[in-house]
């Protein structure tokens, strides 16, 4: 059995010798025996070793709880679109220039045109839909609806009034002469990233109402089915 001295790297015979016991180098180092066990080096790596064993459980329960939450987190943000082109629908809806009756009024004629990459499909009721599964829109000029963006987001489901929940599809519709008109409109939508289930439904009414016991003021959006907490 031999090792190194630490000093000038000749080896050095420890044959025989009792661990912990000395031995001088011809180059005058003194060297001590080393004694039997595990190498420092072998010691971390079966420490190291360990932790990964114990971290790797937790790292899959901390994996289920973040994914889920995170997928929430951006779905909620997704939502702040519908939310806030209900609130500039409503607005264009109550300062339109021109009198305009409701029932046929489409979206060209209150000047009313989300930007492209929308989420969400908006009505202002039954009629024709704005198709955006192109680079140029088509069907603006008579469109009482607007589709989602496929052409930006080619998983997504287009959804139109026959998707909302039937006592939301027929609040929804303008009457009268606008701006002095009587309108329910609404928008929805996939943000969970399942276009098979129930779509994210909001509107916003010219009217105070009261849904499901909650008082919901004229001009403030309600989310009717938020497809952030359904699966």
């Amino acid at each position: 059995m031999t090792m190194k001295c630490p000093k000038c790297q000749r080896p050095i015979n420890m044959t025989g010798l009792q661990p912990g016991s000395s031995i001088t180098c011809q180059c005058g180092n003194v060297v001590a025996v080393p004694k039997s066990g595990m190498s420092r080096t072998m010691l971390f790596v079966l420490i190291g070793a360990g932790l990964v064993v114990l971290a790797c459980p937790c790292l899959g329960v901390i994996s289920a709880i973040a994914i889920p939450n995170f997928i929430r987190f951006q779905a909620r943000a997704r939502q702040a679109e519908c939310h806030t082109q209900l609130k500039s629908l409503f607005t264009a809806l109550k300062v339109t220039d021109e009198p305009v009756q409701g029932a046929g009024l489409t979206f060209s004629q209150i000047g009313f045109a989300p930007e492209r990459g929308n989420r969400y499909s908006y009505f202002l009721g039954q009629g024709p839909m704005e198709d955006r599964s192109g680079s140029q829109a088509q069907g603006t000029e008579q469109a009482r609806g607007i589709g989602v963006d496929t052409f930006r987001y080619s998983t997504l489901r287009v959804f139109t009034v026959a998707d909302l929940p039937p006592a939301v599809a027929e609040e929804v519709g303008i009457s009268g002469t606008c701006p002095d008109c009587d309108f329910t409109v609404a928008c929805a939508g996939d943000v969970d990233n399942n276009p098979s289930d129930t779509p994210d439904v909001w509107t916003v009414s010219s009217k105070d109402r009261s849904i499901n016991g909650e008082p919901v003021p004229a001009g403030e959006p309600y989310n009717h089915v938020n497809d952030v907490n359904t699966d």
